[in-house]
């Protein structure tokens, strides 16, 4: 073989306008066939996963190439910039692409020694899928490798024996098409257990509210909120229930409403995603030790505050400090946007509570504007779901009886208008992992929200204060036109896109009974 530098002329890798570092292989259409242009390309794609490959005549490449000298940029370049990637770390970036092609949110590798066997699964649409199978040495030096090489670490140190968390080097995961990934792993008294998080890049390209799956009654109510000038916007839900993705939504559509006239800045731990248009910091602890991360928080909330910002993201209240952070920006005439794990919209204040926050200073419904909880239910392929007609008479009895008595809610849903998943899917919904030819995601297409969406009143503060969340909660239901989201659910399984077998797992269909409560006159 000649060297690269031959068919230079031919050839040519250039970054794809505004595509955060996506990678285009232009090629001159007549020389696609030469082997030396086809080593070319295959090592510019184990650098670079997600790269796109496009044919075009010598005059337009030789016009692309002077463009790209004339504006100085070298992106990506087949140049020095190019840097080498090991073996181990050209493996980590097709699990990571695989990953972002697959819509998948974490990549999960299980190594064990006894079995000498590490287990790769990636969580697709809420639900894990075997993706490979290595030998333990084989996944230990692929985390090992992840750990030290690829992560942006004060010690690149790998403790197998003690739990270890990093941030994968945005060069890294911008090769792999993704804007970021956490890394996590944990020693189990046979092995490790590595968790990849994965963030995507896909700021513009941020969902409606529509498209997350919120009923119309919640948008409008959602935007009168957004309107409000200043107060606490609080979403709560379990991890991997798309809260971010929803904070994103908030911002876009609070930066859409100010004409970009208004300041919005971000405090987040890490940074989850870029959000065009806003400031976004990261809160950077010394160390991960609680006393470091308590400073960082309360030296990046007091940098905020005096940063001139007309709204605040805060991307999770961890622990009290956060909480009074966003207290006192909304006192100070800010709009704050948060997240908090909660069980519900009304729990919220009981949780922030538990922080050590007197919860007299956040009951109160100009400060707290606006109480959300949201979970992820996955919607059914159209194309191969199975109708209650043929699913019904292969159920349990005890299952298809209280499928009967709580999908049985007048002029909202009935039994005869449930569809089921089909548990081997169909060539619509199935999804074919290339590296290794395994069939995952059967029956089921995506993800959609099933949410409550509280705008709080001074009697739901005084109630829930006085009587508790549950009592509170019955009142927004019967008074202020609440929508739980066991009713969001059904609305979902009239239209035949959840499964009610499915969505009794995220929202159990008898959850509106249990928590009914008599509320008391005034």
């Amino acid at each position: 073989m000649q060297p690269d530098s031959e068919i230079m002329d031919f050839v040519l890798a250039e970054e794809v306008p505004d595509s955060h570092g996506a990678v285009r292989l232009v090629i001159d259409t007549n020389r696609r066939t030469d082997p030396r242009v086809q080593r070319w390309v295959m090592d510019r794609v184990k650098a670079y996963p997600l790269a796109t490959k496009e044919f075009v005549s010598l005059s337009e490449l030789k016009a692309r190439r002077d463009r790209q000298a004339n504006s100085g940029a070298s992106a990506r370049s087949t140049g020095p910039q190019m840097q080498d990637l090991s073996a181990t770390q050209q493996q980590a970036l097709t699990y990571m692409a695989a990953a972002g092609q697959l819509l998948s949110s974490d990549i999960h590798l299980t190594l064990s020694k006894n079995e000498n066997i590490t287990v790769i699964e990636m969580r697709i649409h809420g639900e894990l899928e075997i993706i490979n199978e290595l030998t333990y040495d084989e996944g230990l030096s692929l985390v090992s490798t992840i750990y030290r090489s690829m992560c942006d670490l004060l010690s690149t140190d790998f403790l197998e024996q003690i739990a270890q968390k990093g941030r994968v080097a945005s060069e890294y995961a911008r090769r792999a098409g993704v804007f970021g990934a956490r890394y996590q792993h944990m020693p189990t008294p046979d092995g490790l257990y590595v968790v990849l998080r994965i963030i995507p890049d896909d700021s513009d390209k941020v969902p409606t509210l529509e498209q997350l799956g919120f009923l119309p009654e919640q948008q409008a109510l959602i935007e009168k909120i957004l309107r409000i000038p200043e107060g606490m916007v609080t979403l709560t839900g379990p991890t991997g229930s798309g809260k971010s993705t929803t904070l994103r939504t908030f911002s876009r559509l609070w930066l859409d409403r100010t004409g970009g006239k208004k300041r919005l800045l971000t405090i987040e731990y890490p940074v989850e995603g870029r959000i065009a248009g806003a400031i976004q910091t990261s809160v950077t602890p010394q160390s991960s030790a609680r006393e470091h991360v308590v400073e960082a928080w309360e030296d990046s909330n007091a940098a905020a505050l005096r940063s001139d910002p007309d709204g605040i993201v805060i991307g999770e209240m961890q622990e009290r400090n956060s909480v009074m952070a966003a207290i006192h920006a909304v006192e100070s005439g800010h709009v704050v946007f948060d997240t908090l794990h909660a069980p519900s919209a009304a729990g919220a204040i009981a949780r922030i509570g538990s922080m050590g926050v007197n919860i007299q200073l956040i009951a109160d419904p100009q400060i707290m504007v606006g109480l959300l909880s949201q979970r992820l239910v996955q919607t059914l392929c159209p194309h191969c779901r199975v109708p209650w007609s043929e699913k019904a008479p292969t159920l349990a009895g005890h299952i298809r009886e209280r499928l009967e008595k709580y999908c049985n809610e007048a002029d909202v849903c009935s039994p005869e208008q449930l569809w089921f998943r089909h548990p081997d899917g169909c060539g619509h919904c199935q999804k074919k992992v290339e590296l290794t030819g395994r069939i995952v995601s059967r029956g089921v297409t995506g993800r959609t929200v099933l949410a409550e969406v509280i705008r709080p009143d001074a009697r739901f503060m005084s109630l829930l204060l006085s009587h508790g969340t549950s009592v509170a909660r019955q009142y927004w239901l019967q008074h202020l036109g609440g929508i739980s989201r066991r009713i969001h659910l059904l609305r979902r399984l009239a239209e035949g896109l959840v499964d009610p077998l499915d969505g009794d797992l995220v929202c159990p269909l008898d959850e509106d009974e249990l928590l009914a409560c008599e509320v008391p006159h005034v």
